[in-house]
């Protein structure tokens, strides 16, 4: 038995297909902080809570780019150990 699922080739892909990971994520404050420290908030949105008010949102939403390296990152065990690179990506939700 393996600790790790050896993640699938790309023959078992198709379009649509759904992939749900073995473990779930959230993004708290710690990871937004290290996150905007090295890469600073592109938008004004996810910059400011203040702003974020202003616009009717309850607070600054993360910066798109946090959610999608959230989303690839944790698309590699499912799908990239037996991948030669990435081949796309769209509609990471």
């Amino acid at each position: 038995m393996t600790t790790t699922n050896p993640g699938r080739f790309f023959e078992d892909s198709s379009v649509g297909d759904t992939i749900v990971h073995a473990v779930p994520w959230t993004t708290s404050g710690g990871e937004r902080a290290l996150y905007d420290a090295i890469y600073p908030a592109r938008h004004a949105l996810a910059s400011s809570d203040a702003y974020a008010h202003a616009c009717g949102l309850p607070a600054a939403p993360l910066d798109d780019l946090i959610t999608f390296h959230t989303v690839l990152g944790k698309a590699v065990p499912d799908v990239s150990l037996n991948a030669i690179a990435d081949l796309g990506h769209s509609e990471g939700r």
